[in-house]
């Protein structure tokens, strides 16, 4: 899914170029993704409809229309989900799932191969009706509120994995797979560590991972202005590196399963405590080896 670095960058761009602009058309290619909350079909609903602003709340991207159009638009890209906004092209893109038309000639292209984000169509303000709306996690970049404290007392409540803790969008605002072992990474804990049992140092360590990790990617996906549909993950540490030597250690990036999800980490630099630590012993002096 889209993760926070990721939509800070999108959304300014998404608010800036669709504010005002007004939709002449819309194209519905994939209805499995759409969720039509209110009477009306999409025709009916968006055409006429004058794009007022673009926001995000955890990981959804919130589109709000001019009175007198009671709409709202809240899409969550999960996975593959990415957005376009450029004149249509001349073939269809296999992957289109819905399309707006705009009063200067672009189109608005929300784009999902896998067909797993969703696009909620519903009234003004009725956020709290969405799943993963109604509760929003401390926002990471508030330095008054993501405190020790309230870091500590967030975690001292956990009773599972503290990768399932990071990306847990009611807790954190907002973390995804890739984000999640990243921060890991750099705090230098197991994925699979319990949260409740981080002791006040290493909650420290991990709290100010989050917020390093996910400022330096926002100021570098910011500073490489990348096409809006395509996702940067390529500065990433151990996310998308299984096999290759870690960049701190050198150890080789290992994958391993955290409920239903994968997590890339470091054997020797984040030792899964539940049993002896990781040794390479190719690094080990006079040590015998493979070769």
């Amino acid at each position: 899914m889209p993760e926070r670095p990721d939509l800070e960058y999108v959304i300014p761009i998404l608010h800036r170029e669709l504010t005002g602009r007004r939709i002449t058309g819309v194209r519905v290619r994939k209805p499995v993704v759409l969720r039509i909350l209110i009477d009306g079909a999409p025709d009916s609903l968006f055409v006429g409809a004058t794009f007022r602003a673009v926001t995000r709340r955890a990981h959804f991207v919130l589109f709000d229309f001019a009175a007198p159009r009671p709409l709202a638009l809240a899409i969550a890209p999960m996975l593959a989900g990415r957005f376009a906004l450029d004149r249509a092209p001349a073939r269809t893109p296999a992957d289109l799932a819905l399309a707006w038309k705009l009063s200067d000639g672009r189109e608005l292209r929300y784009r999902d191969d896998v067909q797993m984000g969703k696009v909620y169509v519903l009234a003004p303000d009725a956020w709290d009706s969405l799943p993963g709306l109604a509760r929003v996690g401390v926002d990471v970049f508030d330095a008054g509120r993501f405190t020790a404290e309230v870091f500590g007392a967030l975690a001292k409540q956990r009773r599972d994995q503290v990768k399932v803790f990071l990306m847990d969008k009611s807790a954190i605002d907002s973390m995804g797979n890739a984000y999640a072992d990243e921060v890991l990474w750099e705090a230098r804990i197991h994925p699979k560590r319990m949260t409740r049992s981080l002791d006040d140092d290493e909650l420290e360590r991990l709290r100010n991972a989050i917020v390093h990790v996910l400022r330096n990617a926002t100021d570098t996906i910011a500073q490489r202005r990348p096409p809006l549909d395509e996702k940067l993950r390529d500065f990433l540490a151990v996310r998308g590196r299984a096999g290759q030597p870690c960049q701190r250690c050198g150890a080789t990036i290992r994958t391993t399963r955290v409920r239903a999800d994968d997590a890339h980490f470091c054997p020797q630099c984040q030792p899964d405590q539940r049993r002896r630590p990781f040794i390479d012993w190719r690094r080990v002096s006079g040590a015998p080896t493979d070769e």
